[in-house]
């Protein structure tokens, strides 16, 4: 291991234990090899060498010549070398990358200060166009978030690789006693994958509920900056944090959040039947309305063909000929659902 990386920085090894144990035995043992330390010792060859390795370039450790072919002696070093060869020079890089943050710091305290209102105002809006830079904003939100997290997923079933990036991102925040609430659809009750990501937070403090249409997507941290999709459908994103906006989400996702049933496992059975019963009454009324089969699979987080099958059962439940006449006969005699 060399002492400094490939960009120049300092980069010195651990100090393992195995290191550490080496070090003590030969201080207190005199002209002793690395093969008579290691049988003392009860260390491998390979723990002996890295041990050896690591002293080495933290200037705790040498050999001294014996001027013969047998094995050479360890020789160790107080521990001021390493203080000087690596600690100091440790301690200059940290003051010099202090000092830059310090200046950047100022330089943009000072910039903050020089702005006008207006171009304040115009930067509570910030579009990110790539959908890896708005995933490294959101876990940057999160991880400065100190109180609650609110967040809508509509579309039905997550995906599990989406699932699983998050993960990490949820456990620190939960663990942190940040009150987190999700809204899925009730399509996503039908997930194996999303409800397995659900049995795993809802332990840890998270709740999450589902109702029919669902709510807009968006994520909330601390009714402070909010994430909301772009109106393209694009896989970027607006990043809000004027107030006015940010708190007039949240009061939404509030009052839907209350008309919403609940996903923890032991609601979950006994809701089934119900979600998919509001399921096909939300697909009911957006027929009722003219929406097209597309239009009502987006709204419901269904997939096409699953809307049109729904869709075809309603109709032939009811004894419709066409859309037009289903429409009719749906204003006069609500749907049973049998």
């Amino acid at each position: 291991m060399n002492e400094t990386g490939r960009s120049g920085a300092i980069n010195p090894p651990p100090l393992r234990e195995s290191a550490d144990r080496l070090y003590r035995f030969v201080s207190e043992s005199p002209g002793c090899t690395a093969e008579a330390a290691a049988e003392a010792l009860g260390l491998t060859a390979h723990e002996t060498d890295e041990a050896v390795r690591d002293l080495r370039e933290l200037g705790l450790l040498s050999t001294g010549g014996t001027g013969g072919a047998g094995p050479e002696p360890l020789v160790p070093h107080p521990v001021d070398f390493a203080r000087v060869k690596v600690l100091n020079p440790l301690q200059r890089e940290l003051n010099r990358t202090q000092a830059l943050v310090d200046e950047l710091r100022s330089g943009l305290d000072e910039l903050e200060l020089c702005t006008p209102r207006s171009q304040h105002a115009h930067c509570s809006l910030e579009i990110v166009h790539e959908l890896s830079d708005v995933r490294r904003l959101i876990t940057g939100f999160a991880d400065e978030c100190c109180e609650e997290a609110l967040s809508s997923q509509p579309g039905g079933a997550r995906v599990e690789e989406v699932l699983a990036d998050s993960m990490d991102r949820t456990t620190r925040l939960l663990g942190r006693g940040v009150r987190m609430r999700t809204l899925y659809q009730h399509t996503a009750r039908f997930s194996p994958a999303t409800l397995s990501y659900v049995d795993l937070v809802t332990p840890l403090g998270a709740q999450v509920r589902t109702l029919a249409g669902g709510f807009p997507r968006c994520i909330i941290f601390d009714r402070k900056v909010g994430i909301l999709p772009l109106v393209d459908d694009s896989k970027g994103a607006v990043v809000v944090r004027d107030p006015q906006v940010v708190a007039f989400v949240a009061e939404a996702f509030d009052r839907v959040w209350t008309t919403a049933s609940d996903l923890s496992p032991e609601e979950r059975r006994s809701d089934r039947v119900a979600a998919t019963s509001e399921i096909q009454l939300a697909i009911i009324s957006l027929l009722t309305q003219g929406e097209s089969d597309k239009r009502i699979a987006q709204v419901v987080g269904i997939s096409l063909r699953n809307c049109q099958r729904h869709i075809s059962h309603i109709m032939k439940s009811i004894g419709a000929r066409n859309r037009l006449h289903a429409g009719y006969l749906l204003s006069k005699e609500p749907f049973s659902g049998h």
